[in-house]
């Protein structure tokens, strides 16, 4: 892909979508995946946040939303700074996938630079159960170039 698309927007996450449908063997390897994310992105003057759907081994929907209270009854929230996002995406760009340093669970074990977040216990342990899934979907941001606004 020669585009570039903005981080973050519906449609980075939607070519992320269109991404898991082309690697759908790599995701039954790993098992469904159903969970709702939400993604918050602190930027210099507002917070974005992007819901995605997972049912199966495709995202179902992806949609910006208003505030956390128009999500998903049923989610978890993975929360950081365009800073931390940007981090993240260009060492799986430059990889391919990201070093032991830049993975999803590298980043949220301590709760920082991210920080998972849920209405409950259970909603949280979501985000942990579909780890692998979720990190495989993040490492299809290594196809394309990616512009951070903020």
């Amino acid at each position: 892909m020669n585009k570039t698309t903005e981080f973050p927007s519906v449609e980075w996450f939607e070519l992320l979508a269109r991404q898991m449908d082309d690697k759908c063997e790599a995701y039954r390897v790993l098992g469904a995946c159903d969970c709702c994310m939400v993604v918050k992105v602190a930027l210099a003057d507002e917070v974005r946040l992007i819901e995605v759907k997972f049912n199966g081994y495709a995202a179902e929907s992806v949609r910006e939303l208003d505030k956390i209270e128009d999500a998903q009854p049923e989610h978890f929230v993975v929360e950081a700074t365009l800073d931390a996002w940007r981090e993240m995406i260009e060492n799986i760009r430059s990889r391919g996938e990201p070093d032991l340093e830049h993975t999803l669970n590298y980043l949220t074990f301590p709760d920082d630079p991210m920080l998972v977040d849920g209405p409950d216990q259970l909603m949280i342990d979501a985000f942990y159960r579909y780890n692998q899934s979720l990190q495989l979907f993040f490492n299809g941001a290594a196809a394309f170039a990616t512009d951070y606004r903020g």
